[in-house]
């Protein structure tokens, strides 16, 4: 009897991991897309935290050959369509709040005060 309980709940522990690495595969392109997002995100606001102001193509050679993975995983994330990427990087950050548009100058952004 002592053994049938220890097969039990090896059986049971195993289906539990199973599970929990098929949900995180199955959420791994998300997470890695808000990876990449927050990082981009993060090295913007240290230029701009050093600088005064960034234009449209500072950050594209800024963010040019960023990649993301998990510890988990094997799978990596890098931006394949640069310029869409950056629309929707200064998009995210407007909506935070963290940069704001500077008014005079085409395309040219500095941290929200």
């Amino acid at each position: 009897m002592k053994y049938v309980l220890y097969i039990l709940s090896i059986t049971v522990i195993t289906m539990v991991l199973m599970y929990i690495g098929i949900i995180k595969e199955k959420n791994l392109p998300i997470e890695l897309a808000n990876r990449l997002y927050k990082k981009c995100a993060r090295k913007v606001i240290k230029y701009l935290e050093k600088n005064e102001s960034i234009t449209i193509p500072e950050i594209r050679n800024l963010i040019k050959n960023e990649t993301v993975s998990v510890i988990w995983s094997k799978k990596r994330l890098g931006i394949t369509d640069l310029n869409s990427f950056v629309r929707h990087l200064i998009d995210y950050l407007l909506k935070e709040e963290k940069i704001e548009r500077i008014s005079g100058k085409v395309n040219s952004f500095r941290l929200k005060k």
